[in-house]
């Protein structure tokens, strides 16, 4: 009988120790059954999963383009996109465009958790008589930017506007978006190239 009670005992006060150190080992040697909830386990319930892992699949996608039209390059008359022409439509007919960026954006975070990062580069070539100079010219600017909807991607429209011709010489140039994230940041990039008048 009593070494019954000592055995009993000795498997409460193990099972005891267990509970407050998460042993699953030594509460399977007692006897009991180990913790099955997830925050003792560590694992999610199928009810859990079916709710985060959609938002965890999101967040883990990043900021990207909501569709193949998402980034590049648009003929305009104004803030508008009239005709998409790809990410790098080369020398651009005589006309005003605009560089557009529509965004997937997560639907998790407060605001302020996703950013972008437009930054451009043109070579600048100006022609006067037979001389010639080159000049470079550089932008950039981050943006914050938030989840839009299912049906929409987040605007960003004009990202910068384009004259061709140009007057201050012939332009060749390229773009590129930064989507930062925790996993490995995203990059787009494109080109385009307009002539001097």
């Amino acid at each position: 009988m009593n070494g019954k009670r000592m055995l009993r005992a000795g498997a409460l006060l193990l099972a005891g120790a267990c509970a407050l150190t998460g042993c699953k080992k030594a509460a399977a040697a007692s006897g009991d059954a180990p913790a099955s909830s997830p925050s003792a386990g560590g694992e999610m319930t199928a009810f859990e999963r079916s709710i985060v892992g959609p938002m965890l699949e999101d967040v883990r996608q990043g900021v990207r383009p909501f569709d193949a039209n998402g980034i590049g390059i648009c003929r305009t008359s104004g803030k508008d996109c009239q005709e998409f022409l790809g990410a790098e439509p080369g020398t651009l007919p005589p006309g005003k465009y605009l560089v557009k960026a529509e965004l997937a954006v997560p639907q998790a975070g407060s605001k302020g958790t996703w950013k972008i990062n437009f930054e451009t580069e043109c070579a600048i070539t100006s022609k006067s008589g037979s001389s010639e100079s080159t000049t470079t010219n550089k932008y950039s600017h981050s943006y914050d930017v938030i989840y839009a909807g299912a049906d929409r991607g987040y605007r960003l429209m004009p990202l910068t506007t384009i004259d061709s011709p140009s007057p201050a010489g012939a332009r060749k140039c390229t773009y590129k978006i930064t989507a930062p994230h925790p996993d490995g940041d995203k990059v787009y990039t494109g080109s385009w190239s307009v002539e001097q008048t």
